[in-house]
């Protein structure tokens, strides 16, 4: 789940495709999971073999209609121009707790039941997964969609439909009050395991809310990159004043029950922020464009996974660690999908992007000419999924 940021005109120009430039002029290099922790995490608990492919089975939602002008005739009626529905789909393969859904969809027959021929394959170390979704590598993937918006704005023909849960992200510092709130980290030093990731970009809306610019040119706060695994022990040790995590990182999650950590803010129910869709799915253009119909019955069982993790959280945690798409063990997924909401919406989704573009303009991450409206229009597709 890749994270660009565009830059000016004259910027974009110059960078290698993919590379983010950030507010301040400095070009980061693009990597494909800007937040792939190397520990028992939410989002991406480090894959501990390959992936068992078995067929799976509970019904998907039907396709209602599309209204994006992009896939659909004038009529309104969905227009399928090249059929996908017989073709192999294939799918960025889960390798975190957090992609629970995807994995239950597979695992437990909802694709093979909606008459899908899905194939879990694995992306590269250093694959841009969210450029190989535009190119068709890919014709799926998930993440959280704030870190699509500036690929899309950049002009990677992805699609956006589907959020699938919150919860993802966290932000703690020490308890000893020397972070009582976030206001207080103004001149302060945040850990992150990657200046593209989902929890920077997403702790930057809470510092604007706090008064703060986010900014890397602004300096208002120094964001410190640090390996995933070492955030905790960085945090104590107090090289950094907070870490902002991809998701129930276990070892910080022990930090709080211990005493010495504490919860700042997530995106479950502390943040400002919250009310926006955790992880999303991303479609390729093409796929959406020709298909709508596969396109949409994709997504609907991707979202009946989701609802069912929602309501079988320990059965999850069995799954997604027996079948060896994460390691540790299932109390310790369990630990992590608790930290979850599973409430699955395109509506949702689509009732955040123009606001949350709107606001993510203001931290920098995207250009402040950026008209929200049209990017979001761009973003989402509607495939009005009941």
């Amino acid at each position: 789940m890749t994270e660009n940021t565009p830059g000016t005109p004259e910027q974009n120009d110059a960078a290698p495709a993919g590379d983010e430039v950030l507010p301040s002029g400095a070009r980061v290099e693009a990597n494909v999971d800007a937040d792939a922790p190397k520990g028992v995490s939410r989002r991406s608990l480090v894959t501990a073999g390959a992936v068992v492919a078995a067929a799976a089975g509970v019904g998907g939602w039907a396709f209602l209609r599309s209204q994006d002008h992009d896939v659909q005739a004038a009529t309104g009626t969905p227009t399928v121009t090249n059929s996908w529905a017989k073709k192999q789909l294939a799918l960025v393969s889960p390798s975190g707790v957090c992609e629970a859904p995807l994995i239950a969809a597979y695992e437990n027959g909802l694709f093979k039941k909606a008459g899908l021929d899905v194939v879990l394959k694995k992306s590269g170390t250093d694959e841009d997964t969210t450029a190989a979704v535009g190119s068709g590598k890919y014709v799926a993937s998930n993440g959280i969609f704030f870190n699509f918006l500036g690929p899309i704005y950049n002009g990677t023909p992805v699609k956006l439909s589907g959020g699938l849960h919150h919860g993802c992200l966290d932000l703690y510092a020490r308890s000893d009050g020397s972070v009582p709130t976030v206001a207080s980290l103004k001149g302060k030093k945040i850990g992150v395991s990657n200046l593209q990731g989902s929890a920077t970009n997403f702790f930057s809306l809470d510092l604007l809310d706090a008064g703060i610019n986010s900014s890397p040119a602004a300096k208002q706060v120094e964001w410190v990159v640090i390996e995933q695994d070492l955030l905790p022990e960085a945090l104590k040790s107090k090289k950094v004043d907070a870490i902002a995590t991809a998701g129930g990182f276990l070892p910080i999650i022990q930090g709080v029950k211990d005493g010495w950590a504490k919860e700042l803010s997530n995106n479950r129910n502390l943040s400002t922020n919250a009310a926006y869709p955790c992880c999303a799915v991303a479609l390729n253009q093409t796929f959406v464009t020709q298909d709508p119909v596969t396109a949409a019955t994709l997504v609907s069982t991707w979202i009946e996974g989701a609802r069912w993790v929602g309501a079988n959280l320990e059965e999850a945690a069995h799954l997604v660690t027996e079948k060896k798409y994460v390691s540790g063990k299932p109390d310790e997924a369990l630990a992590v999908l608790r930290t979850l909401t599973f409430d699955p919406s395109t509506a949702s989704l689509h009732k955040a992007l123009e606001p949350g573009i709107a606001k993510f303009i203001k931290t920098g991450f995207l250009p402040a000419a950026t008209n929200p409206q049209v990017l979001a229009d761009k973003a989402f597709v509607d495939l009005k999924l009941a």
